[in-house]
């Protein structure tokens, strides 16, 4: 475990927000947790980022605003900002994100706001802390020695405890000796076989003895998940084979960060037992195909917490492997899973290739047409929704002036481009990432000044919106007079799409400023109607990435996930879990 803290920054800002949110946005890096912040930043940090989007703006605001000396202080340097690392994948986020917990305890940071960030960009899983040194009453935290204090913390929390790791080992469910002597080495210790069991080391030291009758005594054989994990594992593996064999699946360990930086891809270090494995005609492996290998067992060990070691015979050629999966606590022969031969096939199936326009064919049809009061589209939402815009001459002769075949995609992008605010909406709808019902505490129906009726919500947040009625919503209202639970349900529907639709407002202007920047136009157009082709493309391929990133979230099918053909199935949601298995160090 290495912990640093970064430079110190005079001048009362917090330049680490905008470093771990454009980790965010570039994809890779992930917000773990948010402590002692409130509700309302909360809420709009977890809607940018199930967009892909970066929220460095609102964190670096909450901080600088949660960062008031009142004259109690004369330092500039707010910020506090450390990063904990540890080699390869000894830890994982999650064990990490508890360890910055203990971290900001020990070191008088626990009342504090501040967010943790899991970065993997590098081969090592590591961690960036961010919080503010002032607290509530305007006075600094001490940072009198705080890279020696801060090494004396993490060695006090991450002091070994053999006989937890012992205890975590044997509660694996494994079938044979060998097993539990893989799974012992999966936890980063050495093992030894005594006379009267196996002898354990860590760190070169001596670390005890586990008993053989304690070995034997926990052999399992045909437990009853055994069978049905085996079938999960083989699903996963063949999905990340697929992808990596397409060059949609790229390992971690393959980008490093220049000076300047630049990404660069680089060769993952191979493990030297790959290159023992020979093919189905008897010949080494291609390098290339090492490589996917590699590929293959970092994916799998990073995203679900899975190793794969091989078995050499007396010749040291690989004749078979092994699979330890620390997230459901069971050790299998590696044939149960997948035959090794088939472990290294990655031979490309031919595919039809996906476009960024799908996610909105999922969604709505699109029709063109002219009036008396000139040109329009209109989309058919597949759930029954309708809505309906004009649209610019340039727009209708763009959509009239393509070939047939290229007619959807134009109709697709110029909906995405004036529809947005809708299709986000709807989504949201759908695919939900806030509970806003929780949120609201009361509602009411009162009359405003220009003599129209309002509903007023009370949120947790104390924020009160005011929602004018529709004249048609009004006569809803009043029709429900004798059903007050009918009523409260109606006043509930609406509040839900007000909400929802604040939401999709957020996500839509922050991807017009991103489509601003990428098009590198000076001047964006007011209305969506008068967007060149250019900017539609950009503004359809950003908004189409959004809506990409909350549908995978949700658990919806928008892109394939653990089987390699297209129907759900219960492993569809397994990319979201990750190994349960803590490591001491």
């Amino acid at each position: 475990m290495i912990v640093k803290k970064l430079n110190d920054v005079s001048g009362g800002g917090f330049p680490g927000a905008r470093y771990n949110e454009k980790k965010i946005a570039d994809g890779v890096a992930t917000l773990m947790a948010m402590e002692n912040v409130s509700e309302a930043l909360r809420h709009n940090v977890e809607t940018l980022h199930r967009f892909g989007l970066d929220a460095s703006a609102e964190v670096e605001r909450y901080l600088k605003e949660n960062s008031k000396t009142y004259g109690n202080t004369k330092t500039t340097r707010f910020q506090f900002h450390v990063s904990a690392s540890v080699k390869g994948r000894a830890m994982s986020p999650e064990e990490l994100t508890d360890f910055a917990r203990e971290l900001m305890e020990g070191m008088g940071y626990a009342r504090q706001p501040y967010f943790v960030y899991a970065h993997h960009d590098t081969g090592n899983n590591h961690v960036h802390i961010l919080s503010t040194r002032i607290k509530p009453n305007g006075y600094a935290i001490s940072d009198h020695q705080d890279r020696r204090r801060l090494n004396e913390c993490a060695n006090r929390i991450l002091s070994p405890d053999i006989k937890k790791d012992i205890d975590r080992i044997l509660g694996y469910d494994y079938e044979t000796e060998g097993q539990f002597a893989n799974i012992v080495k999966t936890h980063g210790y050495k093992i030894e076989k005594s006379l009267d069991g196996y002898r354990l080391f860590k760190c070169g030291g001596d670390a005890g003895n586990i008993a053989i009758d304690d070995i034997l005594n926990r052999i399992t054989k045909n437990s009853p998940k055994r069978k049905d994990r085996a079938t999960q594992l083989r699903a996963i593996i063949r999905k990340y084979k697929g992808e990596i064999a397409e060059g949609k699946c790229q390992n971690v360990d393959n980008v490093k960060v220049s000076k300047g930086k630049k990404r660069k891809p680089v060769k993952a270090k191979l493990n030297t037992d790959i290159r023992k494995i020979l093919d189905n005609h008897g010949k080494p492996l291609s390098e290339e195909n090492c490589q996917r290998i590699q590929t293959l067992i970092d994916v799998l060990k990073t995203k679900f917490g899975i190793d794969i070691s091989f078995q050499k015979d007396k010749d040291g050629r690989v004749r078979g492997y092994s699979v330890i999966d620390h997230a459901e606590k069971i050790a299998f022969d590696g044939s149960k899973v997948m035959k090794l031969s088939e472990l290294i096939d990655f031979a490309i199936k031919p595919q039809r290739e996906p476009s960024p326009l799908d996610v909105y064919r999922d969604l709505f049809t699109v029709e063109v047409g002219k009036d008396s009061r000139g040109n329009y589209m209109l989309i058919n939402v597949k759930d029954g929704s309708t809505y309906s815009k004009p649209i610019s001459p340039r727009q209708y002769a763009w959509y009239n002036g393509v070939k047939d075949d290229e007619r959807e995609d134009v109709g697709l992008t110029i909906a995405a481009t004036i529809f947005s605010e809708e299709i986000l909406t709807e989504y949201l709808m759908r695919y939900p990432i806030h509970n806003h019902q929780e949120r609201i505490k009361g509602m009411a129906v009162v009359k405003h000044r220009n003599g129209n009726y309002c509903l007023r919500l009370a949120l947790t947040d104390v924020y009160m919106p005011l929602i004018e009625l529709t004249p048609e919503e009004e006569a809803k209202f009043r029709s429900l007079h004798a059903d007050e639970q009918a009523r409260q349900d109606f006043l509930m529907s609406i509040a839900m799409l007000h909400l929802t639709r604040k939401d999709a407002e957020a996500v839509k202007d922050r991807i017009k400023q991103n489509t601003q920047s990428k098009a590198g136009v000076r001047i964006f157009p007011s209305r969506p109607q008068d967007y060149s082709p250019e900017i539609s493309q950009v503004f359809t391929f950003n908004l189409a990435n959004a809506l990409s990133s909350l549908n995978v979230s949700s658990g919806s099918s928008g892109y394939k996930r653990e089987h390699e053909v297209g129907n759900r199935s219960r492993y569809d949601d397994i990319d979201n879990r990750q190994s349960g298995t803590r490591l001491t160090m």
